[in-house]
């Protein structure tokens, strides 16, 4: 390549090694631009069929890929420079990791429970309690013959106040617990369940 002032380097091994230069820094931010464009266009791609794989419906719309909730709420999934982002702005990961944000994908749609929601349920089935488990909610009803029945809706979804971790939720919208923190839902449900009206 012949010298030239401005000069960006990507180092990536092999063909994966990128060298992009122009002559004024306004030409190389273009090229940069259109570099990312065609990397998140592929990343778009790769999303769309790993989506479509776990049961998806989606549509390509632009930059961004488009789909539906179970409830039929149309969602848009975008990417820039190296990320895949919600519509919302929610930071789903990186470009790199198709098959993890697909995963996150859809269940934010509804469409399959999180893993930890399982894990959850099953806790609760131990303790006694009925659970019933749909796609993007398990609802934890307290057992046959305790007086008044009760029972508690809960989701897993980004808690954008902790770094948009995951955290499971009641359907007041009340947090319970970090989701890697079962134990800690557990403790939680059973007093929401006990708790007197």
């Amino acid at each position: 390549m012949p010298s030239l002032p401005f000069r960006a380097v990507r180092e990536g091994g092999g063909e994966k090694t990128i060298i992009l230069g122009a002559g004024s820094a306004d030409a190389l931010w273009n090229l940069l631009s259109q570099q990312d464009a065609a990397e998140s266009g592929r990343a778009l791609l790769a999303l769309g069929k790993a989506l479509v794989e776990r049961g998806a419906t989606v549509i390509e719309h632009g930059g961004s890929i488009v789909t539906r909730t179970r409830t039929g709420v149309a969602r848009s999934v975008g990417a820039l420079r190296g990320r895949f982002v919600w519509d919302s702005g929610l930071d789903l990961g990186p470009t790199g990791d198709v098959g993890e944000v697909a995963g996150k994908i859809v269940r934010l749609l509804g469409l399959e429970p999180h893993p930890q929601m399982s894990v959850l349920a099953r806790r609760m089935g131990v303790r006694g309690y009925a659970v019933d488990i749909s796609a993007s909610e398990i609802t934890v009803t307290t057992p046959l013959g305790v007086s008044p029945p009760r029972a508690v809706r809960v989701t897993c979804e980004p808690r954008p106040t902790d770094e948009d971790r995951d955290w499971f939720w009641t359907h007041w919208g009340d947090a319970l617990a970090e989701a890697g923190d079962i134990t800690g839902a557990e403790v939680a449900l059973v007093g929401l369940l006990a708790a007197q009206p």
